[in-house]
């Protein structure tokens, strides 16, 4: 990905970006929530949805949106995560980017947090993740989800990934590939040094797990990394599993 001239960062200004697809009205759910949050320089919806409901309140917000000093809304053509997270990317201003799932929020302190991070010398990071459901399962795993993102640098979208902006134009940004961009992408940067990983966690929707049952879903995602490693192409894992996204 080559950098935008039009758009310098800012000395550790925190820019958030939000890749949509088929969101319904959690889009203005999740931007209540963020205008909540100390610390933003901006917040970048990237819009990929086809399903009409979801385009009536995308159509609805970017009425809504004009001229927001806070707020852009970007569409794009074709969807896929990596691809809507790159375009969002260029058009940000920020030291700092951070890559949020609709279903997400993050802690109050999430900026503070991070400049802290950057402060220490961290380039990259993390949070750790805490489900919207009760239940012991749903503790274990979160705090497995968490645990292994530790040991093994590498984290998931889930996780609220984010990295100076400096170091992720270096990078040419995120892979264009269908699925597991963020591992691909925490791969790289591991490489470049230890991550900050924020104990606060951000909140994230345990739908998948009640919707697919606990167990079936653990497995599946089990799966889809372990033949991930084993080099089977992410284009045909997402087509297979795509409902996991």
């Amino acid at each position: 990905m080559k950098p935008d001239p039009a758009h310098n960062p800012e000395p550790q200004s925190l820019s958030i970006i939000v890749p949509l697809y088929n969101e319904g009205n959690r889009p203005p759910h999740l931007l209540t929530h963020l205008r909540q949050q100390p610390g933003l320089a901006e917040v970048v919806l990237v819009d990929a949805s086809d399903e009409p409901a979801s385009l009536a309140v995308i159509g609805a917000l970017e009425r809504q949106l004009h001229s927001d000093p806070l707020v852009r809304l970007l569409r794009c053509q074709l969807p896929g995560r990596a691809r809507q997270m790159n375009l969002g990317a260029r058009h940000c201003r920020g030291a700092v980017l951070l890559f949020l799932h609709c279903d997400t929020r993050l802690p109050s302190t999430a900026a503070l947090e991070i400049a802290r991070g950057v402060a220490r010398g961290r380039q990259w990071g993390w949070f750790d993740l805490r489900l919207d459901a009760a239940g012991l399962v749903y503790r274990l795993i979160e705090r497995m989800i968490s645990l292994r993102a530790r040991v093994r640098r590498i984290a998931t979208g889930d996780q609220a990934m984010f990295v100076q902006r400096r170091v992720f134009v270096q990078q040419r940004g995120f892979a264009e590939i269908d699925l597991m961009e963020d591992i691909e992408m925490s791969c790289r940067l591991k490489r470049l040094g230890a991550p900050a990983v924020i104990s606060q966690p951000v909140l994230t929707s345990a739908r998948r797990w009640r919707q697919g049952g606990v167990a079936r879903t653990v497995l599946l995602m089990w799966k889809l990394r372990f033949l991930y490693w084993l080099g089977r192409s992410p284009e045909r894992l997402a087509a297979r599993y795509r409902h996991v996204r």
